[in-house]
């Protein structure tokens, strides 16, 4: 997603706790965070809202700054790999700098038995994409909230 304004404050919005329950899709509040997280072995513990994911543990396997956040994350039924990527876009004729925010999303069903994979396939792969498109969306809307844009 693109979203207009510079990829540093882009990058500093994404990583303030603070303003998490804003943009971030199902999140609560964090149960705690350790290893200088978000560096690179850090780990963070949040917790969702209640039609969310439960508890969530995340370890972070790469951060490099301004560039690339990549977590495991673990849930009561799911464990997976998310990759989220900063690009600074060129300014165009509007001189509006835009950075473009990217997503992948690598995950595996822990429960849900023999039917897993079906569930998986019909319903729950179409909730795991639409949750990262609001989150993306509400990451832009909150860097215009905040300033950190200039929509």
């Amino acid at each position: 997603m693109e979203i207009p304004g510079p990829l540093a404050d882009l990058w500093d919005l994404y990583f303030d706790r603070e303003r998490w329950a804003a943009w971030v899709d199902g999140f609560a509040s964090v149960v705690s965070a350790s290893g200088g997280y978000p560096e690179k072995g850090g780990e963070l513990r949040w917790r969702s809202t209640p039609a969310g994911r439960g508890d969530v543990t995340e370890r972070v396997l790469a951060h490099e700054p301004r560039s690339l956040h990549r977590i495991a994350f673990e849930d009561p039924s799911t464990k997976g790999e998310l990759e989220t990527r900063f690009e600074m876009r060129p300014a165009g004729a509007d001189e509006v700098r835009v950075t473009q925010v990217t997503q992948k999303l690598d995950y595996r069903l822990t429960s849900g038995g023999l039917l897993a994979p079906v569930t998986d396939v019909l319903f729950i792969r179409s909730q795991q994409r639409k949750s990262l498109q609001r989150s993306l969306i509400e990451l832009r809307l909150e860097a215009a909230r905040t300033g950190a844009t200039s929509l």
